[in-house]
């Protein structure tokens, strides 16, 4: 892991394929050489609820080149190891490449989780809290570039760390479930997050296709209230729950 991206990726609405914006960091011999953000024109335009959480507008995509154009100009950065905090910038780049017939092939490594294996003690594996912990500048969340950057600061000081195997569906599921729920809440793009995983692997188990069920009425309006944060917080407890009793 001496050379690796950092990746982070803003969505315009609900679906993953709409990336509207894409941050990278690129690292080599433990320091970062390239870090950059672009403007995406995403697929099925923007929502009054994401752009509240981002502030990129339709304004400022409307000229912008749709992700094919820009894959051009950044598809070597995914002959490297891909970092992302939370696999919903992997769920968004799969999204993209079959979206858009790409066939995009990536190694994906998740920070969050493996700074929960390395960083058992903290409250949280949450990008804040983990700058915080490493002493790193305050930097402005949803902002692509800079979470992408402060995602490589992190992974680096997190280097050494051992990858695991590909986990199976029960521990992915169990890995995702845990980190959305250590801090006690529920946020936006942790709800869509699980939906989108949910998407992929309810068929799997009867349990999980309930959940998807779930979670998908309640965000049907693509907003998410605090009761309904609290509603998925509740759910998801539920099938973790059932599924390590």
């Amino acid at each position: 892991m001496n050379e690796f991206v950092a990746i982070d990726f803003e969505t315009a609405n609900p679906k993953r394929v709409s990336a509207c914006a894409l941050g990278f960091s690129v690292v080599k011999d433990g320091s970062i050489v390239e870090s950059n953000g672009l403007l995406i024109k995403p697929v099925g335009g923007h929502a009054p609820f994401q752009t509240k959480i981002h502030s990129i507008t339709e304004s400022d995509t409307s000229d912008k080149p749709e992700f094919p154009d820009i894959y051009t100009s950044v598809s070597h950065l995914f002959d490297m190891p891909v970092v992302g905090h939370s696999m919903f910038d992997k769920q968004v780049l799969n999204a993209l490449s079959d979206h858009f017939g790409l066939r995009i092939r990536f190694d994906y490594i998740d920070s969050a989780s493996v700074a929960k294996e390395k960083l058992p003690h903290l409250k949280n594996h949450k990008l804040k809290t983990l700058a915080k912990h490493f002493d790193l500048p305050a930097f402005k969340h949803h902002d692509a570039t800079a979470d992408a950057k402060t995602c490589a600061e992190i992974f680096v000081r997190l280097h050494g760390s051992t990858i695991a195997a590909l986990p199976s569906v029960d521990h992915e599921f169990e890995l995702i479930a845990t980190a959305i729920l250590e801090d006690g809440r529920v946020d936006y793009k942790e709800a869509y997050q699980l939906l989108y995983w949910l998407e992929d692997h309810a068929h799997e188990s009867p349990d999980l296709s309930t959940l998807l069920d779930l979670i998908t009425q309640t965000l049907t309006d693509d907003i998410l209230e605090e009761a309904e944060s609290n509603a998925i917080k509740a759910m998801l407890q539920l099938a973790v729950h059932n599924r390590t009793k």
